[in-house]
């Protein structure tokens, strides 16, 4: 008898739950943000006495990137020369053809391949930036000019060679130019990388150097 009282009390249930669930497919409810503006830009706007180039170097530091101006390529390879031996650089890893000849032309020395991480403490990897957003701050870059996809998961620092003309306004135009550029080119994967490696525990505490690199320098250049 208690059985069958539990039983009845269980196909109830089942009858209530069902009933909501065929009136939620029936009745549509109200649009909670029906007057939301899906036009408007929410990005901080671009000063125009700014431009994209000096909005993208200040956004680029608020986010912890490091940023290094040269006039020419020339002074590349001279300022990598110093940087290396002054921060500890043992080796630097290079996988993109690209910028495996701009090293070689300046004499500064490279690895190809990715250094062992239990010989070297540091992975420090050079790749060329695809495109440089103004709004974000942020660095696009693909696995095709880069040489290899690691060269910029793996590394502890990683190092972005990059031109003035590279540099865009907001992500639609970067996305519009960089498809143009895809069919054109081997690249499979195309990521965009947002100040150095950041990211929080479960009690909202900010922990760093846990996911990416530590730090980001972008030598920005004229043609």
């Amino acid at each position: 008898m208690r059985d069958n009282r539990r039983q009845d009390k269980d196909t109830t249930n089942k009858e209530q739950i069902l009933a909501l669930l065929r009136n939620a497919v029936i009745e549509k409810p109200e649009a909670m943000f029906k007057d939301i503006d899906l036009r408007t830009d929410t990005w901080k706007p671009i000063l125009e006495e700014d431009g994209n180039a000096i909005t993208f170097v200040q956004r680029f530091k608020d986010m912890g990137g490091i940023f290094i101006y040269l006039e020419n390529e020339a002074e590349l390879g001279e300022c990598l020369k110093q940087l290396a031996p002054q921060n500890g650089w043992d080796t630097l890893w290079c996988a993109s053809q690209e910028i495996q000849s701009l090293l070689e032309k300046y004499g500064v020395s490279y690895v190809s391949e990715m250094p062992d991480r239990s010989a070297n403490t540091r992975i420090v990897s050079i790749i060329p930036g695809d495109y440089l957003i103004a709004q974000t701050g942020s660095i696009i870059v693909t696995d095709g000019h880069a040489g290899s996809r690691k060269s910029y998961t793996e590394s502890d620092i990683l190092l972005v060679v990059a031109y003035t003309d590279q540099i865009v306004g907001g992500l639609k135009e970067a996305l519009q130019k960089l498809n143009k550029e895809l069919s054109d080119t081997k690249a499979s994967q195309a990521v965009i990388i947002t100040g150095t490696s950041r990211s929080y525990d479960i009690e909202q505490e900010n922990i760093q150097d846990v996911f990416g690199a530590r730090q980001i320098a972008v030598f920005l250049m004229d043609k």
